[in-house]
C-alpha cells in the first residue's frame, strides 16, 4: 500500500475536479484519498481546521521548521531547519 494514495491523488485527472467540488460545497479541509485510492469523507475531527492547524504546528516544529516555514517558501526567502543541515 505504501504511498500508492498519494501517488493516485497526485496523478488520476478526477481528482482537481474533486477537490473543486469541495471548495462549493464549502468542505472545511482538503480531500481525502483512502488507502484503497478512493475519495472519502474522514472522520469529524479529521475535518476539523482547529485539528488541522494544530497538527500542521506540531510537524513543524517536530522537523524543526518555523511555523511560516511555507509562506516564507512561497515568498522566496530561506527558511532553515532548527536541526541544521546534514552533510555526507
Amino acid at each position: 500500500v505504501g504511498s500508492r494514495s498519494a501517488l493516485f491523488a497526485a496523478t488520476d485527472p478526477q481528482i482537481p475536479e474533486y477537490c473543486e467540488s469541495l471548495k462549493t460545497d464549502e468542505w472545511p479541509v482538503c480531500a481525502f484519498i483512502s488507502q484503497a485510492c478512493h475519495p472519502t469523507n474522514p472522520s469529524k475531527e479529521a475535518q476539523s481546521v482547529e485539528t488541522s492547524f494544530v497538527v500542521w504546528e506540531k510537524t513543524l516544529e517536530m522537523i524543526g521548521l518555523p511555523s511560516d516555514a511555507v509562506e516564507r517558501l512561497i515568498e522566496g526567502k530561506e527558511v532553515r531547519c532548527r536541526y541544521g543541515t546534514r552533510k555526507d
